[in-house]
C-alpha cells in the first residue's frame, strides 16, 4: 500500500521513525531543513540511540531544497515538523504526494486541523507519539522511553478503523507497540495534556519528564494544568482519553478534592519511572535558543477554552512564562516555578 515513504522533519522523533522504518527495508527518503543533519546522514549513516543499544542505518537523506529532483511521488508522508512549520510545511510536500497518498501528523499539538483544509482531509491521518525521545547532534536521534512503553496510536479523524490505518500501525510496529484507535481526537486531547503539563514546566524550570511529575510543588502545577485541558476537550465534546494512563476525570477531581490529589500525585511518580532521563522537547527548544511551541500547546488550549466559556488561568499564566523565556528575560531554572505558586 505504501511504498515510497519520506519523513518530513529529521529531528528526535522523525529520526526515531524514520530510523527504524530504514532498518526493517522500508524505501524510505529523510527530508530536513538542518544541513548538518542531511550531510552527516549521507556521510556517516543515522545512528538511533536507545537504552538497549545503538545501531546505525545508511539512509536517503535529502535537504528540502533538493525535494524537486524528486520523480516518484511519495505513497505516505510522516510530517515531523515543529506545530509552526504545519502549514508551509503541507503546502511544499502536497506536489510530491501520490494520488492515493497520505500525510500523517506526528507531531505535538492538534495540528491534523492544519494539515486537513490543505491538503484535504481524506489524504489525513493522525500519529499520536508516547514514546519519548531527544536529538542534540546532528543523525543521531535518541530514544529515552524504554522499548515495551506504547510507542504510536494510529487514527483516521472521521473515526473509521481504515485499511490503510492498520497498514501504519503494523508498518510502525517496527518501531515499537502500535495500535489503532476510533477516537483520535480523544487521544490528540490526552496527549495534548501531557504536552501542555510537561513540555511548559520543564521549558520554565529545567527540570526532565520525570522531574515534572514528582517534584513537590511542581507536580501541583502540572495536575492543574491538565484538569484545565480535560475540561476544555470535553466542553468541546471530546471524549478525552486517559492521560498518562490515568482516567482523564482524575485529574479534574484531584482540583476538587484533597484525597484525590494525593492519588493522583502517587499514580504520576509511579509513572515517572517509565519516563527516563528525557527531556521534553520544549526545554530541547529552550536550550537550543529555539522558539518553543507553546501557543500550540497551552495557548491553544486557552484559546480554545474562550471558544467554550471554559477559564484556564494556569494555561494562561504558563503561556506567558514560557513566552519570557523564549524572549530571555527568564532564565530556566527550577526556582521560576514559584511564578505559578497561585497553582500549588
Amino acid at each position: 500500500m505504501f511504498n515510497r515513504i519520506a519523513v518530513l522533519g529529521v529531528g528526535a522523533i522523525g529520526g526515531i521513525i524514520g530510523g527504524y522504518l530504514a532498518r526493517s527495508g522500508h524505501d524510505v527518503t529523510l527530508i530536513d531543513q538542518w544541513p548538518a543533519n542531511v550531510e552527516a546522514i549521507r556521510e556517516k549513516g543515522l545512528t538511533v540511540s536507545t537504552q538497549e543499544g545503538d545501531f546505525t542505518v545508511a539512509a536517503n537523506a535529502v535537504h528540502l531544497g533538493e525535494v524537486c529532483n524528486t520523480v516518484e511521488p511519495f505513497d505516505l508522508v510522516f510530517l515531523a515538523m515543529k506545530s509552526y512549520d504545519t502549514e508551509w510545511a503541507t503546502h511544499f510536500i502536497l506536489p510530491h504526494l501520490s494520488e492515493n497518498g497520505a500525510i500523517v501528523s506526528a507531531q505535538n499539538g492538534i495540528n491534523d486541523e492544519r494539515i486537513g483544509p490543505i491538503a484535504g482531509w481524506s489524504k489525513v491521518l493522525g500519529c499520536v507519539i508516547t514514546l519519548g525521545a531527544g536529538m542534540y547532534e546532528p543523525a543521531n536521534p535518541i530514544r529515552t522511553s524504554i522499548a515495551s512503553r506504547l510507542a504510536f496510536t494510529i487514527g483516521e479523524p472521521s473515526g473509521i478503523e481504515s485499511r490503510r490505518a492498520h497498514a501504519i500501525s503494523d508498518m510502525l510496529g517496527a518501531v515499537g507497540p502500535t495500535k489503532v484507535t476510533p477516537n483520535l481526537w480523544g487521544h490528540r486531547w490526552a496527549k495534548l495534556a501531557t504536552n501542555s503539563m510537561a513540555n511548559p514546566i520543564c521549558a520554565l524550570t529545567g527540570l526532565g519528564s520525570a522531574g515534572s511529575r514528582d517534584t513537590p510543588g511542581v507536580v501541583d502545577v502540572t495536575i492543574k494544568i491538565g484538569a484545565e485541558v480535560v475540561r476544555v476537550g470535553s466542553g468541546l465534546g471530546v471524549s478525552v482519553e486517559p492521560i498518562n494512563n490515568i482516567p482523564s476525570q482524575q485529574y479534574v477531581d484531584a482540583t476538587e478534592d484533597a484525597t484525590a490529589l494525593e492519588d493522583l500525585k502517587s499514580q504520576l511518580a509511579e509513572g515517572a519511572r517509565e519516563l527516563g532521563d528525557g527531556r521534553p522537547s520544549m526545554l530541547q527548544d529552550v536550550i537550543k535558543g529555539r522558539r518553543t511551541e507553546i501557543e500550540y500547546l497551552d495557548g491553544y488550549v486557552a484559546r480554545r477554552g474562550r471558544e467554550v466559556g471554559v477559564t484556564t488561568p494556569a494555561c494562561d499564566r504558563i503561556t506567558d512564562l514560557v513566552k519570557r523565556v523564549e524572549r530571555g528575560e527568564l532564565k530556566s531554572e527550577a526556582d521560576n516555578i514559584n511564578l505559578m505558586s497561585e497553582f500549588m
